[in-house]
């Protein structure tokens, strides 16, 4: 399974913004049957638990494969598509837009999971974004990091704050689909984050816990696997 990214900056006011991206991304469904997304997911960044976060909304497109997303950037990029593309223009500063192009890998809980996307509805969760350490490849991060699920080093994550489901997504080694114009196929690829994670919760406090025990914990048992990372916490519902 393929999931792309896009991690947006609002560009309407703070009280119009969760209807006009949710809009926005609800628009790839207007896509033709063979390019048209798996699924559709917008979130939306709560600054009052993540003040400090760097984006505004997380928006999330699920692909069969690369030949999947391949025939949805061709079909975005067509007059066809410029509906869409309007609709994204209205709510999101494009310019400051990050995307990153992943491989998703459920980590724990993917009855949960799969139950929540077939219900529909908003869900919680605390999303980490993070740079690899410098020495590391990119295939050399993600083995270290797969291997630490559930610890933060040598330190068990408590149970109390593991949530309900756990996902990693692991960005393209290499561009391909995604990539953007002006990239080199092959080439090894270059993402606003090397990791994006997600953990579900049913409540905001369960996300604060979380984030609290990762303030104590994170930057002395990780730097050896990233060298920076942040927090948000986002309302996200399925389209």
């Amino acid at each position: 399974m393929i999931k792309r990214f896009l991690f947006v900056t609002r560009a309407c006011a703070s009280d119009r913004f969760a209807a006009a991206w949710r809009a926005a991304v609800g628009a790839a469904a207007t896509a033709p049957p063979p390019a048209r997304p798996l699924r559709l997911a917008a979130g939306t960044v709560l600054a009052e638990v993540t003040p400090e976060a760097p984006h505004d909304g997380v928006g999330l497109q699920w692909f069969a494969d690369e030949e999947h997303l391949l025939r949805f950037e061709a079909w975005s990029a067509s007059p066809e598509g410029a509906a869409a593309n309007a609709l994204l223009g209205e709510a999101v500063e494009l310019e400051s837009t990050g995307v990153v192009v992943a491989h998703e890998h459920v980590m724990r809980g993917d009855e949960w999971i799969q139950r929540q996307r077939q219900d529909g509805g908003p869900g919680l969760k605390q999303m980490a974004l993070a740079r690899r350490a410098t020495d590391l490849t990119l295939a050399q991060f993600f083995d270290r990091w797969r291997s630490r699920a559930g610890t933060v080093g040598v330190v068990p994550i408590p149970a109390e704050v593991r949530g309900l489901a756990y996902i990693q997504n692991h960005p393209l080694l290499t561009v391909g689909a995604g990539a953007g114009a002006g990239a080199e196929a092959g080439a090894e690829a270059e993402w606003p984050y090397d990791a994006v994670n997600e953990v579900y919760f049913d409540d905001l406090d369960g996300i604060r816990r979380r984030m609290a025990w990762f303030a104590e914990n994170l930057d002395r048992n990780e730097d050896d696997l990233v060298r920076e990372s942040c927090f948000v916490a986002v309302r996200e519902e399925i389209l």
